[in-house]
């Protein structure tokens, strides 16, 4: 991408790589804004002065100022105002900058693909899923795959808005998240499409002594998550935590969480020597269960979370293709049908 400088000097004859925007609520007349100063605002609000802008781009301090200073008399606005920490964003400054951080990620991402490609061709694929799905089906995919392509994959834990960042940040190429039906969906960037596999209970993970337990085992009944509110609670990520006090508020009370923990193993634990009880999906529980516990199926419509695969839309690599597919036929084992 050109520079500060050389932006100025080339602006009239490289139109075609311009973003063009239209301000009519403030009465603005077309107005061109070059890519660069989109990122150039976006390294601004993210180190905080044009000197460390400078020193980790190369470029000089006056020429960023400059073009700044030429975007704001185009515009008629500010868009970075001095402070005594040094300089930050003024709100419109910073709405340019959100394209900005696209822009660069985008780059970035081309980079890496293309670095990538160089080392590995195009059958490397890095996946990250949640724990519960690592721990159930993915593995086993994972080994058919190498036993029957050429296909690499790369896998790494990773709850879902970790993943969804991943993507977008590069650091992945596809990744398997899920989401509670109780909470807002997890919303990422246009060029991510999501693929629900499949729907995933959720269930109240208890001492197999507890009367709630024992009276689950004599009616066969999904127990109310009221009756538990007398508990401790052991909540797991923060997503889960999250679904945990939503499904309990609708049931009428505030969950009392004296422990957190996204390791299902520690979770079983802490059940087991009476620290408290949890909501666990029923993936989990697939992994393995101790017996002095129970698993109970809860009475709310929402107790359920859809486990979900996500791709970038321009990667349309067979590779990718076939861990989505050979994912999706193992996951219907183990998820009901949405």
């Amino acid at each position: 991408m050109n520079t500060p400088a050389d932006s100025n000097a080339g602006e009239n004859a490289n139109t075609n790589t311009d973003v063009n925007i239209i301000a009519n609520a403030t009465r603005f007349s077309t107005k061109t804004l070059n890519p660069q100063i989109l990122v150039t605002l976006w390294n601004v609000e993210r180190l905080g002065s044009f000197s460390a802008v400078a020193r980790e781009t190369g470029w000089s301090q006056p020429a960023i100022s400059q073009q700044i200073r030429k975007v704001e008399r185009e515009l008629d606005a500010k868009l970075v105002q001095r402070t005594s920490h040094g300089v930050e964003l003024t709100p419109i400054g910073r709405i340019l900058a959100r394209h900005g951080q696209l822009i660069d990620n985008r780059v970035t991402q081309a980079v890496k693909d293309v670095e990538e490609y160089q080392r590995n061709g195009s059958t490397h694929i890095r996946l990250v899923a949640p724990p519960s799905v690592c721990s159930s089906f993915v593995a086993r995919v994972l080994v058919h795959i190498s036993k029957t392509s050429d296909i690499r994959v790369s896998l790494m834990q990773m709850e879902p808005p970790e993943a969804m960042d991943a993507l977008e940040q590069g650091l992945a190429d596809c990744a398997i998240i899920f989401q509670y039906n109780s909470l807002p969906a997890l919303v990422g960037p246009d060029d991510l499409e999501v693929s629900p596999f499949g729907i995933d209970p959720l269930m109240l993970l208890i001492s197999a002594n507890n009367t709630i337990a024992r009276q689950h085992e004599s009616s066969h009944l999904p127990v109310q998550l009221v009756s538990a509110r007398g508990e401790q609670w052991i909540a797991g990520c923060e997503t889960c935590r999250a679904n945990l006090v939503s499904l309990a508020r609708a049931a009428g009370f505030t969950p009392e969480i004296t422990h957190s923990t996204d390791d299902y193993w520690a979770t079983q634990n802490l059940v087991e020597v009476g620290m408290g009880v949890s909501i666990v999906s029923r993936l989990a529980t697939t992994a393995g269960k101790q017996p002095d516990l129970a698993a109970l199926p809860i009475a709310d419509d929402n107790a359920f979370r859809t486990v979900c695969f996500v791709t970038r839309k321009a990667d349309d690599r067979p590779a990718v293709t076939r861990v989505k597919n050979e994912i999706e036929k193992a996951s219907h084992q183990y998820l009901e049908s949405i």
